[in-house]
């Protein structure tokens, strides 16, 4: 009986560290920044993303004099894309064979990436790409899965947050960036 006791209790509390770790309210960044010396120069936004909050997002980090989605004559330019693709490999394959064989009781498992990636560009020209990715699995009805439109999910739109101070720690180590941020600064002056 003793032992029972033991083994319930410590699984109660192993349960209790595992839910803790889950259940966390404040969620910091990965990774931290904090622009210091010159505002690298207004620059052309464009993104494939509808919500307004990654502008809003970026422009708190005050690295850019301005993001300007209007001003399409800016020689230096930001553009922030964000994908998903649903990887073509053996356990998409499997799966489907083995729902297929059950007439769709069993679910179809894919693995997909959701993708947010950085383009630095002059003059309509990409001189840096900066790429992160995120690896997850989804699991669909057979019948359904063609006619479900896929959103980005909140775990994304996190990773999504994530990436702009990792995007900026990596832009001010970038050489070439950092070169055209300065060749700007020295034809037109604050």
């Amino acid at each position: 009986m003793k032992k029972y006791m033991n083994g319930a209790l410590s699984s109660l509390l192993f349960s209790g560290f595992v839910f803790s770790a889950f259940a966390q309210d404040n969620v910091s960044p990965i990774v931290s920044y904090e622009h210091e010396g010159q505002a690298y120069p207004p620059v052309f936004f464009v993104t494939n993303i509808e919500d307004e909050e990654i502008k809003s997002m970026m422009e708190k980090y005050q690295a850019f004099m301005a993001l300007d989605e209007d001003a399409v004559g800016l020689p230096i330019g930001v553009r922030v894309l964000k994908g998903h693709r649903t990887k073509q490999d053996g356990t998409q394959f499997s799966s489907l064979m083995l729902s297929a064989s059950t007439l769709g009781i069993i679910p179809v498992v894919s693995n997909t990436e959701f993708k947010v990636r950085y383009d630095v560009f002059v003059q309509g020209k990409s001189i840096e790409t900066f790429e992160y990715v995120m690896d997850s699995t989804d699991v669909d009805n057979f019948w359904t899965a063609a006619y479900k439109d896929y959103e980005t999910s909140p775990t994304e739109e996190q990773f999504l947050m994530d990436t702009i101070p990792q995007f900026f720690t990596e832009l001010k180590a970038s050489e070439v960036s950092q070169e055209v941020f300065s060749e700007y600064w020295e034809y037109f002056s604050e």
